[in-house]
């Protein structure tokens, strides 16, 4: 039978993988935030000097020279910010998948423990249910390593892409 000291180990192992998991989102969506900030503030400034220029030109060629000086750095502002963006996109789904590798683990185990316990405890005729249960926990176990081994995957693909760039 599972003990009270069972489920809570099972319950603490479940709420500290959550815990990671969310620590390393939040970084993430902190991390792009700044980033969203540092460039709405950089493009305010230079739309602003942008537009003092214009509004000073005295012909045509002065009011399109203006807007030329200002459209090449914008171009790189946006080429920067993309390269930002997928850089925090891959580094938080990095720790992410760190997190569930390094969490994982233990409640695997804790649910081994459990199905175990209760199939020890199982009465007599409830073969049934008891192979049951052994298949859900597989099923489990089977699913989040190829979540696992799919966020990894694709964690080194965008890391390549990233480098690429």
């Amino acid at each position: 039978m599972m003990t009270l000291e069972q489920l809570g180990i099972l319950q603490r192992s479940q709420l500290e993988t959550w815990m990671a998991v969310t620590e390393e989102a939040f970084d993430g969506v902190n991390r792009l935030i700044g980033l969203n900030l540092q460039a709405f503030k950089a493009g305010i400034g230079e739309t602003e000097h942008c537009l003092q220029e214009t509004a000073g030109a005295q012909d045509a060629g002065q009011w399109w020279n203006a807007q030329a000086r200002y459209l090449q750095p914008a171009g790189e502002r946006v080429s920067g910010y993309t390269r930002n963006l997928i850089e925090i996109g891959v580094e938080t789904q990095n720790g992410i998948a760190r997190a569930l590798q390094r969490h994982g683990d233990e409640v695997r185990r804790q649910w081994g423990f459990v199905a175990e316990n209760l199939v020890d405890a199982a009465p007599p005729g409830a073969e049934l249910a008891v192979n049951f249960l052994k298949a859900s926990v597989g099923l489990e176990v089977a699913a989040a390593q190829a979540a696992e081994a799919a966020v990894s995957k694709a964690s080194d693909a965008a890391a390549k892409e990233s480098a690429a760039r």
